[in-house]
């Protein structure tokens, strides 16, 4: 992709976070507004055709607003730093709300009741993966897989399409793809975002899924993932799932180590 200016790249990651918080195409009057740049509403206008062309940006032809690509998604995830403590701050007793359920849940329940906190925190659906292949009583091979909120992703404007949500439930309860895709992509070093066409699954097309590896005594066990529409709150998301993908280490470990 052609690089940007430092004013494309502003308007660019205004566009994405204004349809993130409204859902709506987004014109340039709302982005002067909004972010009181120093340069006129025609200005911001003719930049944002320029970041069309460049295939950052798209429009639905009912709306002279424009709507992120999917390359406009990676361009703004590769260059903007989720690290911010104040979106981390309202998920600091993580660790108080999941270690009593880690001592008195079997793991299968355990790792439900981190899928459905992620849920919860995030109003999309949570997921949690381990590759079943201990203990030796088990069977090699298997996952154990637990996908909790899918209510959340039925009530969201990009899902209100009878088809796409048919395909994509489809694929939540065929498992083995995408248990398969989320375990080949969680990067063991930082929390890794995949987005629409980047999963190679139509039913997913309209989806982002941010995951992160979780590990205990050393090494990777599994994976921690929340799934939602592309326009997901990527600021709050992000550091949720840096923060539980730690969390769920240290207490498996804690659990290892008094068994």
């Amino acid at each position: 992709m052609n690089p940007l200016s430092q004013r494309q790249n502003n308007i660019l990651l205004g566009v994405i976070e204004t349809h993130i918080e409204t859902t709506q195409p987004v014109g340039s009057r709302s982005i002067a507004e909004k972010y009181a740049l120093s340069f006129s509403s025609a200005t911001i206008r003719n930049e944002m055709g320029a970041l069309e062309e460049m295939g950052y940006l798209t429009h639905p032809h009912t709306s002279s607003g424009r709507l992120p690509t999917d390359h406009g998604y990676r361009y703004y995830l590769d260059n903007t730093s989720f690290e911010d403590t104040s979106a981390v701050a309202p998920f600091t007793r993580l660790t108080e709300e999941l270690a009593p359920a880690a001592a008195e849940e079997r793991l299968e329940e355990f790792l439900d009741h981190v899928a459905l906190l992620l849920s919860s925190l995030s109003q999309e659906i949570g997921l949690t993966l381990m590759p079943s292949c201990r203990p030796a009583s088990e069977r090699s091979g298997r996952a154990r897989f637990s996908l909790q909120g899918l209510p959340y992703i039925l009530e969201k404007p990009e899902f209100q399409d009878v088809r796409k949500i048919r395909n994509l439930i489809g694929v939540f309860e065929e498992k083995i793809a995408l248990t398969q895709w989320v375990l080949t992509h969680g990067n063991p070093e930082s929390v890794s975002v995949s987005v629409g066409r980047e999963h190679a699954q139509e039913a997913l097309e309209d989806c982002a899924i941010v995951t992160a590896r979780y590990g205990a005594g050393g090494e990777s066990r599994g994976v921690i993932a929340i799934l939602g529409p592309k326009r997901m709150a990527y600021r709050k998301i992000i550091p949720l799932v840096s923060r539980m993908a730690v969390v769920v280490g240290d207490i498996l470990e804690n659990r290892e180590l008094e068994a």
